[in-house]
């Protein structure tokens, strides 16, 4: 009986080890699956928070691009440039100055966006015709060029919103430092973003900015905001869809860049230079232009 009883303790006393080892098993079983939970759940958390953190980011870029919050044309309701045309939607520069715009003559209206090739394009392609008719010594007392910045292409920066940047950026140097303005637009095409890639972020803007002449006092406004039918926006971006919206259809669609001389749609412009266009629109031939006074030192 003695040694039955013993090994039915023996007995006892493996199958309580067993039924120890089993709990303790189930015990970190449960343990790392809370752990894994917990994780999962922090993951979660944190991704809700980097969220509601990238919505608010954008929300700061440009806000709500809804064509039901941003005006369609432009009105006495938005901000406009100091030296913007609110009729013409555009930055009227003469040899006069930025602001200007010739009573009579020629008017020359581009509509271009920042994140447009053929644009830069352009401004590679006519960039010395244009500075040649706008010098303030010997360019011509009867062109104007009309930039009308546009947004088309925000679709195209990965959702960085890059056209509505860039352009709100010259709106604002067009608006506080005048004088750099083309020199601005100049500079953005010739460090242009590749389509389908982010743009440049606004400390790269500024920085391009400043490499022109523009004061940190003025590129310190890029990310200024005001309020727009109840939204928090970057100063000038109701003026930049308004400025879009006023994009014309040519052969039934509408494009950057369009070229327009008297409100005839410009298609020579690759081949032919700014100035014979000019010339053409007044009835001049190429002996009947203003010559170049000689800049003499003095």
């Amino acid at each position: 009986m003695a040694t039955n009883d013993r090994l039915t303790k023996a007995q006892r006393r493996d199958e309580a080890r067993r039924k120890a080892a089993e709990l303790r098993a189930r015990q970190e079983r449960e343990q790392r699956r809370n752990k894994i939970i917990g994780i999962a759940l922090l993951v979660l958390a944190v991704a809700v928070i980097v969220g509601a953190i990238a919505f608010l980011v954008k929300q700061r870029i440009d806000g709500d691009r809804s064509p039901v919050n941003l005006p369609e044309k432009v009105g006495t309701d938005i901000q406009v440039p100091s030296t913007g045309d609110a009729a013409r939607g555009g930055i009227p520069v003469s040899k006069q100055g930025v602001g200007v715009l010739v009573a009579d003559g020629v008017v020359v209206d581009v509509y271009l966006d920042f994140m447009c090739p053929h644009c830069a394009s352009f401004e590679q392609t006519q960039g010395a015709e244009i500075d040649a008719l706008l010098d303030p010594k010997t360019g011509r007392d009867d062109v104007t060029i009309v930039y009308h910045v546009v947004s088309i292409l925000d679709g195209a920066s990965l959702g960085n919103n890059y056209s509505t940047r860039a352009a709100n950026a010259v709106s604002v140097v067009a608006d506080k430092d005048p004088d750099h303005f083309v020199a601005f637009m100049n500079a953005l095409f010739a460090s242009q973003p590749k389509e389908n890639t982010p743009g440049h972020g606004d400390k790269r803007l500024a920085e391009i900015a400043q490499s022109v002449g523009v004061p940190a006092t003025v590129t310190n406004q890029f990310t200024a905001t005001a309020s727009y039918n109840g939204k928090t926006l970057r100063t000038f971006v109701p003026w930049t869809s308004a400025v879009t919206n006023t994009l014309p259809m040519v052969n039934g669609r509408g494009s950057t860049p369009t070229i327009l001389v008297n409100g005839e749609d410009w298609m020579e412009w690759p081949a032919e230079p700014l100035s014979a266009r000019v010339q053409a629109a007044l009835g001049e031939t190429p002996q009947d232009a203003p010559e170049e006074t000689p800049e003499t030192d003095q």
